[in-house]
């Protein structure tokens, strides 16, 4: 069976404390979209971190979370990883 290992930066203060460290590698069986990773991440820290990384019907981002894959915006949930990736995360917050 084949892995990815990615590692995954949370940015702003908001996501840190929601997952409660800043990075951490996350491997993943089998080929993975940035869709899988979104589930694997609420595998870890709770089902509850689902809400905020996909919209409701959990075909797209929510519109707060910004995702970066090696420093590119991705917002395709479909977009395929590739093994030692960087996926940054950040959620951004409104109101202050």
């Amino acid at each position: 069976m084949k892995y990815i290992r990615v590692k995954v930066k949370y940015l702003a203060p908001y996501i840190k404390n929601l997952m409660g460290l800043e990075e951490e590698t996350i491997t993943i069986e089998g080929e993975a979209s940035l869709k899988d990773l979104m589930v694997k991440i609420a595998e870890i820290h709770g089902k509850h971190i689902l809400t905020q990384l996909l919209n409701e019907g959990g075909d797209r981002l929510r519109e707060s979370l910004l995702a970066l894959i090696n420093n590119t915006v991705i917002q395709d949930i479909n977009h395929k990883l590739k093994d030692g990736e960087t996926i940054t995360l950040l959620i951004a917050i409104d109101g202050g």
